[in-house]
């Protein structure tokens, strides 16, 4: 997501995804449980180096409006060497996360944008990286009211980039149930069940760091039957352009046949 990009966070933590990956291949190859492909992960892999031109780009608004609320309409209430703006600001960051998650499983414009994360089979490290190219679009508005607020920018910006560096590690399937952490934070066990096309697994644990707010609005799913991933239509079809478009494809063709 473009916002959390700004953040060095995630810059110096990238080399590292990487190195993790190739830690998590070489694991699975060696305890006979690979759960790598090589067609999945290099479409994985394309899908999120092509998410970082819009980075490169500059594209998107949402800087500017971020900075013109800071600069007038925030209500400048909090601030950064207060450890209490911190700790609201990382549970306000990943409660407005869920709630954006949520959304973009829930609206099909929303999911136009965020399918291209959920299109791959296998369920590993790499699967991470499939990140849209497309989500500067929205996304931010989400996170308008921390603005509002006062959340100092370099804040925001700190606890965006550590959210989705978390994120990272909850998809891999070698790692089991971790007891009563499962209860309280993401773990790759209900995580998994998240990008599982099961129907008993559709639009369940949209948290990013925190399990606890599916479980307060009534999301959260535990692990029952073995998780087939994908998404229900599959679109057979490893072309990082098509999987990041073709749900906006669609669309206009569902409009173009409606009266």
């Amino acid at each position: 997501m473009v916002i959390t990009d700004k953040s060095l966070v995630i810059t110096f933590a990238i080399p590292v995804f990487f190195l993790l990956i190739l830690i998590e291949y070489i694991y699975g190859k060696y305890v006979g449980k690979n759960t790598y492909r090589l067609n999945d992960t290099f479409t994985s892999i394309s899908i999120g180096m092509i998410s970082r031109y819009p980075t490169m780009l500059n594209l998107g608004f949402q800087s500017a409006v971020f900075i013109y609320i800071s600069s007038n309409l925030n209500l400048n209430m909090l601030s950064n060497l207060n450890p209490v703006t911190w700790i609201l600001a990382f549970l306000m960051y990943d409660l407005s996360y869920y709630w954006m998650h949520r959304m973009h499983h829930e609206i099909k414009f929303l999911w136009a944008t965020h399918s291209v994360h959920h299109h791959g089979e296998d369920f590993n490290l790499s699967t991470a990286l499939r990140q849209t190219s497309t989500g500067w679009l929205w996304k931010w508005v989400f996170y308008l009211p921390m603005v509002l607020i006062g959340i100092p920018g370099e804040v925001f910006v700190t606890v965006a980039g550590i959210n989705l560096v978390y994120q990272f590690w909850v998809h891999t399937k070698h790692i089991g149930h971790l007891g009563f952490l499962e209860k309280i934070f993401i773990t790759p066990m209900n995580h998994g069940i998240h990008h599982a096309k099961n129907k008993e697994y559709i639009d369940a644990n949209y948290g990013g760091v925190f399990i606890i707010w599916d479980r307060m609005f009534g999301t959260f799913q535990p692990e029952g039957v073995q998780a087939d991933y994908g998404i229900t239509k599959p679109i057979n079809s490893y072309d990082p352009i098509r999987l990041n478009f073709h749900e906006w494809v669609d669309i206009v063709k569902d409009v173009r046949k409606s009266r």
